[in-house]
C-alpha cells in the first residue's frame, strides 16, 4: 500500500507505537472522513485501514490511544455541541468491534484499558450549560442550592465480550458551595477516570484535583467525596467505598 501521509490537521491524531506482527506500528485518524490507518513506523506504509465515519451532530475523533499490548485501540469522540462518543477497534486486522458514536453529554478524557486489557473505563459529564454544582436554573456563579446533584456516569465496557454497564456518579454538596474559581471550573468534572491498579475498582480525579479510588465490584450509583472549594483537599473526608489514591492529592 502507499506510503503517503497527510498533512497535520484538526482531524488527525495519533496513538502510540507498539508491535504488530514482528514490526514497530501505528494507527492515526488521517482524514476529515475519520479514515483509520495502520502504518509501518518507520516506512510509514499503510498496512489496513477502516472508516469510523462522523455522526450527524459532527462527533467526531478528537484523540486515539492503544492498550499495553497493541491489540485494541480506543477513540474519544466529541462534537462540540454537547455529545460525547468512542469507538473500540481491534488492531490486527483493523476492525471497529464496538462503541457509542454518539450520546447525550461531554467525556473529557480518553477511556483506559486496564493492565490486563479486559476493561476499558471512561466516564462523561451531564449535559450541563456550565456550572456543574448550580442548579439548572441558576447561573454558573451562583453557589450550590446544596444536596445531591448528577454528577455524570462512570462505564465499564469488557473485552473481548464488549458488554457495558454504566455506573451514576453522584455527590453531595452543602448549601452555599462554591469553587473559588469558577471560570475555570465551569466544564469540568471527573477527570482520569479509568481502572484502579488493582482489582475492580476505578479511579478518578474529581475538581481540583484530589484523586480518588472507588473499591470494586462497582455499585450501580456511586457516592464520590466533595471536594474543598480550594481544591486542593476533601471537604469531610472520604465516603464509603472511596479512598484517597496514594501521593496524589
Amino acid at each position: 500500500m502507499g506510503r503517503d501521509m497527510p498533512q497535520k490537521a484538526a482531524y488527525y491524531h495519533k496513538c502510540a507505537p507498539f508491535l504488530c506482527e514482528g514490526k514497530k506500528q501505528f494507527v492515526a485518524v488521517e482524514d476529515s472522513r475519520q479514515t483509520v490507518r495502520r502504518r509501518v513506523f518507520h516506512s510509514n506504509a499503510i498496512v489496513d485501514e477502516v472508516v469510523c465515519r462522523i455522526t450527524r451532530s459532527g462527533c467526531a475523533i478528537e484523540d486515539i490511544g492503544t492498550s499495553p499490548s497493541g491489540e485494541w485501540i480506543v477513540t474519544q469522540r466529541f462534537s462540540g455541541q454537547g455529545e460525547w462518543g468512542y469507538d473500540v477497534i481491534r488492531t490486527c486486522p483493523l476492525k471497529r468491534e464496538a462503541g457509542t458514536p454518539e450520546a447525550d453529554g461531554y467525556m473529557l478524557d480518553l477511556p483506559m484499558f486496564s493492565t490486563d486489557e479486559t476493561r476499558l473505563i471512561g466516564g462523561f459529564g451531564a449535559n450541563w450549560l456550565g456550572g456543574w454544582w448550580a442548579h439548572a436554573d441558576d447561573d454558573y456563579e451562583e453557589p450550590s442550592r446544596g444536596g445531591v446533584i448528577a454528577f455524570g456516569f462512570l462505564f465499564v465496557h469488557q473485552l473481548p465480550s464488549h458488554k457495558v454497564k454504566r455506573h451514576t456518579l453522584r455527590m453531595k454538596l452543602p448549601k452555599g458551595w462554591l469553587p473559588k474559581d469558577p471560570d475555570a471550573e465551569t466544564w469540568l468534572g471527573a477527570r482520569a477516570i479509568g481502572p484502579a491498579d488493582e482489582g475492580e475498582g476505578a479511579r478518578l480525579t474529581l475538581p481540583g484535583g484530589v484523586a480518588v479510588e472507588i473499591e470494586g465490584p462497582l455499585p450501580s450509583v456511586i457516592l464520590l467525596p466533595t471536594p474543598h472549594p480550594s481544591g486542593k483537599r476533601l471537604l469531610s473526608g472520604t465516603t464509603p467505598g472511596v479512598k484517597l489514591c496514594p501521593g496524589k492529592r
